[in-house]
């Protein structure tokens, strides 16, 4: 007889550890999330009321109004088109953007906050610290701004009076070029006949780490028959603007808005600070009246 083989008997215990199992996997119910109190509407009303968004916008509309009528007064006599943005303007009117329209009403609504104790201190020190960059800025635009256009070694360059008072002793002469028409006046610099003194000038001129185009003192006036010379070293426009279609629609823009044919103009290069602008002649009265960038 073939013995059975026993089967243990599943106890209380074995229920209880099922039922505790169970217990353990069970989902627990997830506490519901109350809606924030704080509404967006909320805080717009708060920032209203603090009084930030109106002193932010007053506090910009004042520099915007200080800073662009720097602008206008650089664009009419310290930096005229096409100086303004090459030669060293529009450099510096960017900087003093940054600080008094941008920066400026920045802090201003970070710090103001209505009934606030030092508020008055806090907002004399940002207006402080504009002014003085307002200052400093307009200080190098007046300072740096362009005096001459000087022709040396076959092209043109912007000078600025504190690059020739280095080198030039007789300022009072200089200023006879400056009364002689508008605008920046165009001056040569006369180099010496003798090709070695011309060498020896600008071997010095090189070690000293100075401009040929900053000597003041060997300014001279630009003869008819030296225009010439300077219209025939010109560009041909024209090959250009076969090669390049902007080129052609700025040569066309120049000649439709003077209402000149090419036979009467002349294009020469101007290099100045920050770039280099291809300057329109009128052939016979020598006048700068249009610029290509």
């Amino acid at each position: 007889m073939v013995s059975q083989q026993r089967i243990p008997r599943r106890g209380p215990c074995y229920a209880s550890a099922r039922f505790v199992v169970a217990r353990l996997h069970r989902p627990q119910p997830t506490a519901a999330i109350a809606p924030s109190s704080v509404s967006p509407v909320t805080i717009s009303a708060t920032f209203i009321e603090s009084g930030k968004l109106r002193a932010f916008l007053i506090h910009l509309a004042l520099s915007a109004a200080v800073v662009g009528a720097l602008a206008l007064a650089a664009l009419a006599t310290w930096y005229p088109q096409p100086w303004f943005m090459n030669d060293g303007g529009w450099q510096v009117l960017r900087i003093i953007v940054m600080v008094d329209v941008v920066l400026g009403p920045l802090l201003t609504l970070m710090v103001f906050r209505r009934g606030k104790p030092g508020l008055r201190r806090d907002l004399g020190i940002i207006a402080a610290v504009q002014i003085a960059a307002l200052a400093y800025g307009a200080m190098l635009m007046v300072q740096h701004r362009p005096a001459f256009i000087v022709y040396v070694e076959n092209n043109f360059f912007t000078v600025t009076w504190p690059e020739i008072g280095k080198l030039t002793q007789d300022l009072e002469r200089l200023q006879r070029f400056r009364h002689a028409g508008a605008g920046l006046p165009f001056v040569r610099v006369a180099m010496p006949e003798d090709l070695r003194e011309r060498n020896r000038l600008r071997d010095a001129m090189r070690e000293g780490g100075w401009l040929i185009t900053a000597l003041g003192d060997r300014y001279a006036a630009i003869t008819p028959a030296e225009w010439e010379g300077i219209y025939r070293l010109g560009v041909s426009i024209e090959a250009l603007a076969r090669q390049d279609e902007a080129i052609a629609r700025e040569l066309e823009r120049v000649t439709r808005t003077h209402g000149l044919p090419i036979e009467q103009l002349a294009f020469v290069p101007v290099t100045c600070r920050y770039g280099v602008v291809l300057g329109v002649f009128k052939r016979n009265t020598r006048e700068l009246i249009d610029w290509m960038t």
